[in-house]
């Protein structure tokens, strides 16, 4: 697991359970937006896990304007690639990783990041191909 110090040197995508931690106001997801927004990139498909929860209509206003702030990447065709390698890989070693983290972990390396924040990591430790970075 990297040091919150590395992160200053990559651009780091935002795993949903970060963004669900900042904006209900957990502290550590607060702060880690305030020093790292300007590096952080929302995977598109970060964006359907979060507006698949249970929203308000203004929550969901105010996460569509908040999202204008950032970068986002794509699930295209490289990015199913990189996915469906991290799935086989992980399987050929008996490791269990779920098919939308693949994903979203395949759509960022698909845009060059390898870095991911979240609060979870047992859902992309097992991907050898990205790091987590705990807040």
């Amino acid at each position: 697991m990297l040091e919150k110090k590395s992160i200053k040197t990559g651009i780091v995508g935002a795993d949903t359970s970060f963004l669900i931690d900042f904006f209900k106001g957990e502290k550590g997801a607060v702060e880690f937006m305030q020093k790292h927004a300007k590096l952080l990139r929302v995977s598109e498909l970060v964006i359907y896990e979060f507006l698949c929860g249970n929203l308000t209509k203004e929550q969901k206003e105010m996460f569509f304007e908040a999202m204008q702030s950032f970068v986002t990447v794509t699930f295209n065709r490289e990015a199913g690639v990189f996915a469906s390698e991290m799935f086989r890989n992980a399987k050929d070693k008996g490791k269990e990783v779920g098919h939308q983290d693949c994903m979203i972990a395949g759509s960022y390396v698909a845009h060059g990041v390898k870095l991911i924040v979240t609060r979870n990591d047992k859902h992309f430790k097992n991907i050898n191909e990205v790091d987590v970075v705990m807040y």
